[in-house]
């Protein structure tokens, strides 16, 4: 029989082994189909500048796909390589060569990755009129997408998957090759260590991420003036981040787990000794996939709560932008009687009417390179409150708390189409129209919102006072904002203003097309991350799968045992469900504190507040981890005490 049949037998043998790892592989070949259809469809060509936000979103989706596959795929093939270890010693007694078995095991690993490709690319094609209908759906997008299939996308999946599938061939040829018989039969028998006991690691691990935590929660107000910028900031946190998780796993757990072992009333109880004990053993070869899992675990978090939060965002930030249903400035009184007369014409009615006064003027501040002097607005702490009043009347009394200023303070509203700061002034010594101010606090309220003509320029709050004496030079500007029923649908409405108003670019803002632009820039961002969400999940399911079942493998013989001098199946069952308890409860905890601080950091950067969208996400992770922690322990109980039929003879 040659290679191929022996493969392909084995194959077939194998499938109930196979088939979590399989079912994975299938799914991340479909999404990951779809992502590549977004690079190749040209149908969503026609979208123009919506089109460029949802291929940088697709092709970032894209890559952190590949990543997670690789490291997926690289995971699972060390497990089933363990696996069948004393399989792989049996062949070699029956006298065949180390090459061949190899080549069988390399050609299995590749039947598997092929009938995942098979499997999962239709799939993918089926799904993809689905899958368009959804993103067109969070873009708010008029036009239907047609049914396409790009042949680039296929070409290009193809492509990446047989390269990461060879590789994974070639990398089981290797190990195979390189294993020798009296290894394989001596590993049975092999005795299991205690962990060595690194306090410098242990502390190192424990420092490393405090310090990211502390400068993710001080990512615009680094300590000790870090000469470094905001993108510098990330990737030391990021890099703090994984060597702290390793070296927590790897030497500070050995350092709690070895005190809580010595201490006989807190560990003699019931069966925490065989769980604590195991624990404490394996962590000599499972830290890594512990990290991992804490590693994964952040990064479902961080998608799944930042794309919530920017969904947020785009429903407050429209609000910003456009404060008022229809907005408008530098007109004549004439024009203001004919938009009312247009609005009374149409099926909206007026809800309120409000007017801003503002100056405009030169604010000068060091940026750190030196000294910038650039246009601003400027308006008192009364017309905020006037204005906030009408358009935040739950929020106003709140906000009007935090901008309370003395005559030498000021504080700074961030023009509306600002989506990310990386840099904080606050403290800062501003020359607004040649009178010195500190700058008290950075806000994003609505104000004067998304006025092609003056948005782009921040507003500085004064006292009325300072803004009264300020007035005396310069020259006063009315804004015009008018709020009426069903805003979102009155683009028609506002097309016919439009044409009556002065300069209608520059003078006219409305809540409908702000509505409509912010979801274009998100829309395709928000989608991509939820859909990144649940392959993150997956993936962190999948490593917890591999490691608890490997545990189960290692264990069923010492459970025997256990059995055999009077240890009940209740017993063994606490045992299980703390032993599992634990390998889940650490990595998801600190995954949640690790993407907890990572939506934080966001925070700063876009001057909102996420908690709902924290707290949201982390429901969501424990109500997804306890299912599955259901379900692995179950599955590992199956193993140990009924003894699953496919592991009878390792």
């Amino acid at each position: 029989m040659n290679a191929f049949k022996i493969s392909w037998l084995l194959f077939k043998n194998n499938l109930k082994l196979y088939q979590f790892y399989l079912m994975v592989l299938i799914l991340t070949t479909a999404i990951y189909y779809n992502f590549l259809a977004v690079n190749f469809n040209p149908y969503l060509e026609v979208l123009n500048e919506q089109y460029v936000f949802a291929k940088v979103a697709s092709s970032l989706g894209s890559i952190i796909l590949f990543l997670t596959v690789f490291s997926f795929m690289f995971h699972a093939n060390n497990f089933f390589y363990k696996l069948r270890y004393k399989e792989i010693g049996t062949y070699m007694l029956m006298g065949i060569p180390g090459s061949k078995i190899g080549t069988v095991f390399a050609l299995e690993s590749i039947l598997l990755g092929g009938t995942a490709v098979i499997i999962g690319l239709p799939l993918g094609l089926l799904f993809s009129k689905l899958f368009f209908m959804l993103l067109s759906k969070a873009m708010i997008l008029d036009t239907q997408i047609p049914f396409y299939i790009p042949l680039k996308a296929i070409g290009t999946l193809l492509l990446i998957l047989a390269f990461i599938i060879l590789l994974m061939g070639i990398k089981n040829y290797r190990m195979v090759r390189r294993s020798k018989l009296i290894e394989i039969l001596n590993a049975a028998k092999k005795e299991q260590r205690l962990p060595k006991i690194r306090w410098i690691g242990g502390i190192a691990g424990v420092v490393c991420i405090a310090a990211a935590y502390y400068l993710a929660l001080n990512i615009l107000d680094l300590p000790f003036n870090l000469p470094i910028d905001f993108f510098q900031t990330s990737i030391l946190i990021l890099i703090l981040i994984c060597c702290g998780t390793y070296f927590f796993f790897g030497s500070f757990l050995a350092i709690v787990l070895n005190a809580l072992i010595q201490k006989k009333k807190v560990i003699y109880k019931k069966s925490r000794l065989i769980s604590f004990s195991n624990t404490l053993f394996r962590l000599g070869t499972h830290y890594r996939s512990l990290s991992m899992t804490a590693i994964l675990c952040a990064a479902t978090l961080a998608a799944l709560s930042g794309s919530l939060a920017l969904k947020y965002f785009a429903d407050t930030n429209t609000a910003v932008e456009a404060p008022y249903s229809i907005t408008y400035y530098d007109q004549d009184e004439v024009t203001n009687q004919k938009i009312r007369a247009l609005i009374q014409a149409s099926p909206h009615q007026i809800l309120a009417e409000h007017e801003s006064h503002f100056l405009t003027g030169n604010v000068s501040y060091n940026n750190g390179k030196g000294e910038r002097t650039e246009t601003c607005l400027i308006t008192s702490f009364s017309e905020v409150k006037k204005s906030l009043m009408i358009i935040w009347p739950e929020n106003y009394q709140q906000i009007l708390k935090e901008i309370e200023l003395d005559d030498n303070e000021t504080v700074s509203i961030l023009h509306s189409n600002l989506v990310f700061s990386g840099v904080s002034y606050i403290g800062q010594d501003f020359v607004i129209q040649g009178r010195d101010y500190n700058l008290k606090k950075v806000m994003k309220i609505p104000f004067i919102g998304e006025l092609e003509g003056i948005g782009h320029n921040d507003t500085y709050i004064v006292t009325d006072n300072q803004y009264n004496e300020l007035k005396e030079d310069g020259k006063e500007m009315t804004m015009y904002g008018i709020n009426i029923t069903d805003p979102e649908d009155s683009m028609s409405l506002v097309k016919k203003i439009a044409g009556v108003i002065k300069n209608p670019s520059d003078n006219l803002n409305s809540y409908a097309g702000q509505y409509q632009y912010k979801y274009y820039l998100i829309g395709a961002f928000y989608f991509m991350g939820l859909v990144m969400a649940v392959v993150f999940m997956i993936s962190t399911f999948s490593t917890m799968y591999f490691k608890i079942l490997s545990d189960a493998i290692l264990d069923r013989e010492q459970y025997k045992i256990l059995m055999k001098i009077g240890v009940t199946e209740q017993e063994i069952a606490k045992s299980i469900y703390t032993q599992v308890g634990i390998a889940f409860i650490l990595p998801v905890l600190l995954g949640i504190l690790h993407g907890t601080m990572a939506i934080k950091a966001l925070e700063s950067c876009i001057h909102y507040q996420f908690t709902g969208s924290i707290l949201t996400g982390v429901g969501v992770l424990i109500l997804a981890m306890t299912g599955f922690y259901l379900f692995i322990c179950k599955k590992y109980r199956d193993m140990v005490v009924k003894r699953w039929e496919n592991y009878e003879s390792f």
